[in-house]
């Protein structure tokens, strides 16, 4: 079965962990195929996303990178 999930930034790393801990049962198909969208000032989340990009300017220590994942 192939299933494709939009997870919130902030949950990332509990799906990744739950992931790894099923790694004899799942497989990443393809990490490179991320589905980007352009964000605009009328997205109602445009302030969210904003605010998120001065926090990790700020605070770095907080926010890890997608090469930190454990695809495997």
């Amino acid at each position: 079965m192939l299933l494709t999930i939009d997870i919130d930034d902030r949950a990332i790393d509990k799906v990744m962990y739950l992931l790894k801990s099923l790694k004899s049962d799942v497989k990443i198909v393809d990490a490179n195929s991320l589905d980007i969208d352009i964000v605009s000032p009328y997205d109602r989340d445009y302030r969210y996303i904003t605010e998120g990009r001065k926090s990790r300017d700020t605070t770095p220590e907080d926010y890890g990178t997608m090469s930190d994942i454990e695809w495997d």
